[in-house]
């Protein structure tokens, strides 16, 4: 099983601003792209490699994956078969350990690949710890469950969990357990660094939602739908409208997906400007 020691400094960085989880080999970083269950796969020569040991480095990066991932009823615990962890020491070497627990449920507002969540754990004895896991394929608005169950090198009496780390093909998206304003800032950031030293330049999206399909409706039934709305200058989606739609249940679906929409605004003469848009979407 690979766990990811981290010191507290180390770990106090990636949690206040976005990163990139890598493997350090040859004194070179590899970002880790993919993981089985908590084995890290790194892509060289055109094949997966898989890796169940070594050193992982959390690298800092300029920005967040502009796509927001939903962490819903997350639990963590030590389970009922927990092994006791109050077991002795013997020359500082963890005799007895625990076990660890987590289960939740990731979802995404797109359809996403090569998704690895990352947990990171305060704890009493061993300092501050990374346990990664492979997610996989995420279906857009389909709910996916997780669960981790695995024997501890560390006892787990005084751990808790601290935080969560999401890559998306080796790049940290954004989570819905950061707090509301760390996650404005951060776009705010995105949409400032795509528009700086732009003269002229049409809105353009920034992070999309897919629709879901209709329930009212029988699948495979094949619909349009256009969304009108303003662009404020900071990219936000402004009074949504259903222009057309070849029913009105397409029409509604795509009307909720657009608020979820952000968008890098107009720009013109060196400035931000408001700006209307038509946003199609395809069922």
């Amino acid at each position: 099983m690979l766990w990811l020691a981290a010191t507290m400094a180390a770990l106090a960085g990636p949690l206040a601003a976005q990163s990139q989880l890598c493997l350090e080999r040859d004194g070179k970083l590899e970002v880790v792209r993919r993981a089985d269950r908590n084995s890290a796969l790194v892509q060289e020569d055109g094949s997966w490699v898989r890796y169940d040991e070594g050193r992982f480095v959390m690298k800092p990066m300029p920005e967040y994956l502009p796509v927001l991932i939903a962490v819903e009823n997350p639990h963590f615990g030590k389970g009922a078969r927990a092994v006791s962890d109050d077991g002795p020491l013997f020359d500082t070497i963890l005799v007895q350990a625990g076990r660890f627990v987590f289960t939740g449920e990731l979802e995404a507002p797109c359809a996403l690949d090569n998704v690895v969540l990352v947990l990171a754990l305060t704890t009493e004895h061993d300092g501050n710890q990374l346990l990664m896991w492979g997610v996989g394929h995420l279906d857009a608005h389909e709910p996916k469950r997780v669960s981790i169950d695995v024997k501890t090198p560390f006892k787990l009496r005084g751990v808790r969990l601290h935080g969560y780390h999401i890559y998306v093909d080796g790049r940290e998206s954004l989570n819905s357990h950061m707090r509301p304003g760390k996650r404005e800032q951060a776009i705010r950031q995105m949409v400032e660094s795509r528009v700086q030293g732009v003269q002229e330049a049409a809105a353009k999206p920034l992070m999309i939602a897919d629709p879901v399909y209709p329930s009212s409706l029988k699948s495979g039934i094949k619909g349009h739908a256009v969304v009108r709305c303003r662009i404020g200058v900071r990219g936000e989606i402004g009074e949504p409208a259903v222009k057309e739609a070849t029913d009105p249940a397409f029409g509604a679906a795509a009307l909720e997906a657009v608020k979820e929409w952000r968008f890098v605004p107009a720009v013109k003469g060196g400035a931000p400007v408001e700006s209307e848009v038509e946003v199609p979407f395809d069922f």
